[in-house]
């Protein structure tokens, strides 16, 4: 079993104050157009994780304590409890010794059934309609994994965040939907009148589905489910992976290990889906024939 962990004590509420920091930057991550949203950097104590013109997040090196400091004036306490959670947290695992994929999971009677795949490429909104179909939510772009008799999937929290037209397109009640972030138009959706649509407790996981949307025509009108080779497997799950320090080459080390075995212990699948909201239902029904090693209907 995995040692227990102390929680981790995030601090927000001093926000506003404005804390001189001078680390060693060592990645930055851009926008689509350029621009930059995020910078990683190292100092003697741990890490800033710097979002650009919102704010400034202190990491120790344990992982342990997170400060919020130097945020724009007009920058929302909703906006930084997002970024928290949904962006400094999951790295945070991965500095605790853990390893966390960036994928939406569900559980069903098979086991936890995961998708990752980028931006944009569908996760949340094909998870939200397995949970109007009854399938428990575990997590929405954070999947923490543990490894003993077989690989599991530790819960998330409740809730997702779907852009406008997936909302519409599921039917999703807009009693359910808070703003994530100011920056965003997205809104995180919770169905409050039923609690079995979340999976609180951790359980095995049972498929990773790399999801893609098709492009080309001879593939768009269905769902094709397709095995993958030993190290093409790998190298999704490694491009999936969450890592706080590129540069800790003992991390590396380990998180490379640890999805090595995660590739070999749990069956992962490219998921390849029509472009069509419309297509939903028949994605659900091939996913679920295919954790019941069953061939999906042609």
């Amino acid at each position: 079993m995995s040692p227990v962990r102390s929680a981790v004590r995030a601090t927000l509420g001093g926000r506003f104050q404005r804390i001189r920091l001078n680390p060693r930057w060592y990645l930055r991550s851009r926008l689509p157009g350029g621009g930059t949203w995020l910078r990683c950097g190292k100092t003697p104590g741990g890490y800033v994780l710097s979002f650009a013109n919102i704010a400034d997040f202190i990491i120790d090196s344990s992982g342990s304590q997170v400060v919020c400091c130097n945020a724009s004036n007009d920058v929302s306490l909703e906006t930084i409890r997002h970024l928290l959670i949904d962006q400094v947290l999951a790295l945070i695992v991965n500095l605790r010794g853990r390893e966390a994929l960036h994928a939406t999971a569900v559980a069903t009677r098979k086991g936890v059934c995961a998708f990752t795949g980028p931006a944009g490429s569908g996760k949340s909104t094909l998870a939200a309609s397995f949970v109007l179909s009854g399938y428990p939510l575990v997590c929405d772009d954070c999947l923490a994994l543990s490894e003993g008799k077989a690989i599991t999937a530790l819960p998330g929290y409740p809730g997702l965040r779907l852009w406008d037209d997936s909302i519409r397109a599921l039917g999703a009640s807009s009693r359910n939907l808070k703003p994530v972030a100011h920056y965003t138009t997205k809104s995180r959706w919770q169905d409050h009148s039923r609690r079995a649509d979340f999976c609180s407790t951790t359980r095995r996981l049972a498929r990773i589905y790399l999801l893609e949307r098709a492009r080309s025509s001879k593939r768009a009108a269905r769902v094709l489910i397709e095995d993958l080779a030993p190290g093409e497997a790998l190298m999704g799950l490694v491009k999936a992976a969450y890592r706080l320090d590129i540069t800790d080459r003992a991390m590396l080390t380990r998180q490379f290990q640890f999805l090595s075995r995660v590739a070999e212990r749990v069956p992962v699948k490219l998921l390849i889906v029509p472009n069509e909201f419309s297509a939903l239902s028949d994605v659900r029904q091939a996913v679920l024939h295919d954790l019941s090693n069953r061939r999906p209907p042609r």
